[in-house]
């Protein structure tokens, strides 16, 4: 009689937001900066997917997960440099091949990861959370006449989840790139924050299938929820000194 092998849980998505799973220690010990804007977006994504019925533990793990490519080049990212801007001796379109690659770097590294139910929804996801965009900032810098040079060449979000992770990514980011003087403590500074974010988005053409409901909704929920994770971090320059602030750091 021939031994049967013991059975062996499947995958989950829940593995992936256990804190000791390999992936997610290796992104908070090589890309910090990365890390803690991740765990942020994360937590505006599972907020927003509560009040729109979404289901949480897939939002949680596209915000944790959504810029896990960045661990093949850390230093190239604001979030993580000490010092020096490495961005500021390279000429723009450099700049703009560099910072756009961790999309693919991203779902490259969820596609090594093994199955589970949702690993195709969740690539999904996050390889539409920059959509079309264009890096303003290094578009600002090079002072190209056309746009379409410096945009990402992926997808506007297809799907409410892609929408929620691209907003909540974009809002966390921009309220962390603020100057000092301006912390978020009034209420109408996060609602500037967030409805200038959504308002390029929307005149972008990045949220064409979200209804307006549901924009209400994320909206109300990021008003509430940006008081209690924002932190600054090192942005790029402001609007005056090139243009745009919002896009620049949309990376």
């Amino acid at each position: 009689m021939t031994k049967t092998e013991p059975e062996v849980e499947p995958f989950t998505i829940k593995d992936l937001l256990d804190a000791k799973f390999p992936l997610l220690e290796r992104f908070r010990e090589t890309a910090p900066g990365s890390f803690r804007h991740s765990q942020n977006v994360s937590q505006l994504c599972e907020s927003v997917a509560i009040e729109l019925k979404l289901d949480t533990d897939l939002m949680k793990c596209a915000g944790l997960y959504h810029d896990i490519g960045k661990l093949n080049a850390p230093e190239i990212f604001s979030e993580n440099q000490g010092g020096k801007n490495m961005h500021d001796d390279l000429d723009p379109i450099t700049s703009y091949h560099l910072i756009t690659r961790h999309i693919g770097d991203t779902v490259t590294r969820l596609l090594e990861i093994p199955e589970f139910e949702e690993k195709i929804k969740l690539m999904q996801i996050v390889s539409q959370h920059h959509g079309n965009t264009v890096l303003r900032f290094f578009f600002a810098k090079s002072k190209s006449k056309v746009e379409d040079h410096y945009r990402y060449k992926n997808q506007p979000p297809q799907t409410i989840e892609a929408a929620v992770l691209m907003i909540c990514d974009s809002v966390e980011a921009t309220s962390r790139a603020l100057d000092s003087d301006v912390n978020l403590k009034e209420t109408k500074d996060r609602r500037s924050v967030v409805n200038t974010t959504v308002e390029r988005l929307m005149n972008d053409y990045q949220l064409e299938d979200i209804k307006l409901g549901q924009i209400r909704i994320i909206k109300t929920v990021l008003f509430k929820e940006l008081e209690n994770i924002y932190h600054k971090r090192e942005r790029y320059p402001d609007e005056d000194e090139v243009k745009e602030t919002d896009d620049s750091i949309q990376v």
